[in-house]
């Protein structure tokens, strides 16, 4: 048993259903509906983020690929200007002409595959391009329901805050006007059941919970005193008898 008046009896339930507020206002801070929202939101960000970036990538890829077979056509092309200036002019003798013409119609075919690959690297290009600016787009676009969501929990949280800000202050209040041993043996309960220090006894009846307890158990909160707590081993709290009892 614990010395206690009925004042502080009173007290001590109070203060009981405060800190089961606050539990419940902390565990509305962490499980908001809106906080998973963004936090799915954040994760699609990311996400995005990776593929654009692997996006720029190709494109930066295409482009050096591009660049270095256009600079191949375009000293092939210059190359081929200067065989066919020569083989116009006839410059040297047949069998040196033979050999100009049979290099260009090599050239010819190679300037064919290399603007092929132009063409296809050109598309490619574009491709990757439309890709990033796309992906860009979506990153926009889910910027603005991150800002939504953002918004959404900053409300919600505000209210859950400005209640909790005031249980809290409620809490130091109550716990102020209590007996120092009374308090510790209530936050002693409190620290093993994890958050449970003290229920209320009306007859044979725990408010708010169904239990069976012993007759021991029992016997000790009926024939306690007015000015008694019962500290129940079953049930691992406190137990203040109802002022109907």
């Amino acid at each position: 048993m614990v010395e206690a008046s009925r004042e502080q009896q009173v007290r001590l339930l109070e203060l009981q259903q405060v800190d089961t507020r606050i539990a419940q206002l902390r565990a509305a801070q962490r499980k908001h509906p809106a906080l998973a929202t963004l936090e799915e939101l954040q994760g699609r960000h990311a996400d995005l983020e990776r593929a654009q970036a692997g996006a720029r990538s190709h494109v930066g890829d295409c482009k050096r690929e591009a660049s270095g077979v256009e600079a191949d056509l375009e000293r092939l092309v210059a190359r081929q200007d200067k065989m066919s200036a020569r083989l116009a002019a006839g410059e040297g003798s047949p069998k040196d002409l033979q050999a100009i013409q049979y290099e260009l119609d090599q050239m010819a075919q190679r300037r064919e595959v290399l603007e092929t690959e132009v063409l296809t690297l050109m598309d490619a290009l574009e491709s990757a391009e439309s890709k990033v600016a796309a992906i860009g787009e979506q990153l926009e676009a889910l910027a603005a329901s991150k800002d939504e969501a953002q918004a959404e929990l900053d409300a919600a949280l505000g209210e859950v805050g400005a209640e909790l800000a005031e249980q809290v202050s409620k809490r130091e209040s109550l716990a102020a006007q209590l007996d120092g041993a009374l308090l510790d043996e209530y936050e002693h309960c409190r620290s093993r059941t994890g958050g449970l220090g003290v229920l209320e006894a009306r007859g044979r009846q725990i408010v708010g919970m169904m239990t069976d307890l012993s007759e021991e158990e029992w016997h000790g909160i009926l024939t306690m005193g007015e000015d008694e707590v019962y500290v129940s081993e079953e049930l691992d709290c406190l137990v203040v008898r109802s002022a109907a009892n």
